[in-house]
């Protein structure tokens, strides 16, 4: 099983790009929760119509994704490790991507952006 949840993870983030948002919706579960660094400012997108927002302000960012480690540390959590490129306004914006998901019944059930390596690791119940 723990193979699997890693391979979810991969799956929504090839397939969280236009036109592909539609797509990973089936990979969520209904009532997923998605918890993005300015969700602080913001409330967490939730639900289906949660992620379809989160896509569109994606896209609207001009968002690349560079996935370095998709690491599976069990008790239905993936780690994902890698860098972001975004241009928002005209403004590049780079920095690295530090999220932990939790899987439920084969599909995402939460989604969480973090700050820093070492507090997504702590997240996900590692230490490195």
């Amino acid at each position: 099983m723990s193979g699997e949840n890693g391979e979810i993870v991969r799956r929504v983030n090839v397939t969280f790009a236009p036109p592909g948002a539609e797509a990973v919706l089936a990979l969520n579960h209904p009532n997923v929760e998605v918890v993005v660094l300015g969700s602080a400012i913001e409330e967490p997108c939730l639900g289906h119509e949660g992620i379809r927002r989160a896509a569109e302000a994606f896209d609207t960012a001009d968002l690349q994704l560079n996935i370095d480690e998709v690491r599976d540390c069990g008790d239905d959590r993936v780690l994902v490790l890698g860098q972001q490129h975004s241009v928002i306004e005209g403004v590049p914006f780079d920095r690295g991507i530090y999220v932990v998901f939790q899987i439920e019944a084969r599909k995402v059930r939460r989604c969480q952006a973090f700050s820093t390596k070492d507090e997504a690791l702590e997240a996900a119940g590692l230490r490195e």
